[in-house]
């Protein structure tokens, strides 16, 4: 973790990406890491259970631009073995590390035991850390995916993936994305049964899982979590309504995190993480860009799943109602290419 936080000397700090479902796919993360260059990166959670089932779909989840970025597989499930099969498959795609879910808000994910879930039963929380720092031991050893209990076609898969991405060269990191509590703020009790088993880092959002995004992020939870924490090989990054450059700075000086990644704000915004406004025209080639890589990482797919990062993009300063309806009609790249034809006119 230490090196993700001395990374750039410009910084006080680690400021990273947060990752979020449906959102931070590789697109994402390639124009927000060419344009913003923050510290560290995540991909969406991928259930565990569905790579150990054989479900190669969900490895386009895993695709990835080479980057001297850290980018951290983040995975989520409440099945620690089948954690032990995510490792590998992350450390053979040359990830820097792995992050465990433990505070998506979703109810389906919820009501399996995942995600938030897991702070209700701290036991399996704490057993898929332990499944991870085994699983990262016997990969330093010298144990690879071939030697693991996956499907063939997974393995296959996966090493035709790795083929054209750089081999690891350091240690894994194993953390944990977490919120202050399920119903109500636990945030020592919880976070103290985290440290038990000695994660590389923990993100803690500030706020429970019944208040989903809404309401205020709760910082002195948070730092609540740094002063438990410093005694301990751990460290804290904080995460919530954290909306600019500035802010992160002021924010890890007040509350002592070690880090902090912010998420929503970045939406439509990759410039968040350089600290300045696009021109217009940037603004476009920018979205013309994503597009791209979109339909480069996801050729079988249109543009319909961009819409919303359209959305995000108008909504920063560019344009008016009728340009954010027309780009809610975009399909392919003569579409989009066709909008900004119109609105130059």
């Amino acid at each position: 973790m230490d090196n993700f936080c001395t990374k750039k000397k410009r910084r006080n700090h680690m400021i990273g990406l947060s990752p979020l479902d449906g959102i931070t796919d590789a697109a994402f993360r390639q124009i927000v890491d060419e344009i913003g260059k923050p510290d560290i990166l995540f991909t969406e959670f991928i259930p565990v259970a569905g790579l150990s089932k054989g479900r190669t779909i969900l490895l386009k989840g895993l695709s990835a631009h080479n980057s001297k970025t850290p980018i951290i597989a983040q995975f989520f499930g409440k099945e620690p073995d089948y954690f032990y099969n995510a490792f590998f498959i992350a450390a053979t795609l040359g990830f820097d590390g792995v992050d465990v879910n433990m505070g998506c808000p979703d109810t389906s994910v919820v009501k399996k035991g995942g995600g938030a879930g897991l702070i209700n039963t701290p036991k399996i929380a704490q057993q898929i850390i332990k499944v991870l720092q085994n699983a990262r031991a016997d990969f330093e050893k010298g144990k690879q995916l071939s030697d693991i209990e996956i499907s063939d076609e997974m393995k296959t898969t996966v090493l035709q993936m790795a083929s054209s991405r750089p081999r690891h060269k350091r240690h894994m990191t194993i953390s944990i994305k977490t919120r202050i509590g399920f119903d109500t703020p636990i945030t020592e009790k919880w976070i103290g049964q985290l440290l038990e088993v000695s994660p590389d880092f923990i993100t803690v959002h500030g706020r429970i899982f019944t208040q989903k995004y809404g309401g205020r992020a709760d910082w002195e939870e948070i730092h609540k979590a740094v002063k438990i924490a410093k005694k301990t090989h751990t460290k804290i990054i904080g995460n919530g309504d954290v909306h600019s450059v500035e802010e992160a700075h002021e924010k890890q000086k007040q509350y002592e995190v070690e880090g902090i990644l912010i998420g929503r704000a970045a939406l439509g915004n990759p410039w968040l993480f350089a600290n300045r406004t696009p021109s217009i025209k940037e603004r476009k080639e920018t979205i013309l860009r994503h597009a791209k890589l979109f339909l480069d990482y996801r050729p079988e797919l249109d543009l319909r799943p961009m819409r919303k990062h359209f959305a995000w993009y108008c909504k920063q300063e560019m344009g008016n109602a009728q340009l954010r309806k027309q780009m809610m009609g975009v399909t392919t790249l003569d579409d989009l290419l066709h909008v900004f034809e119109f609105t130059q006119k």
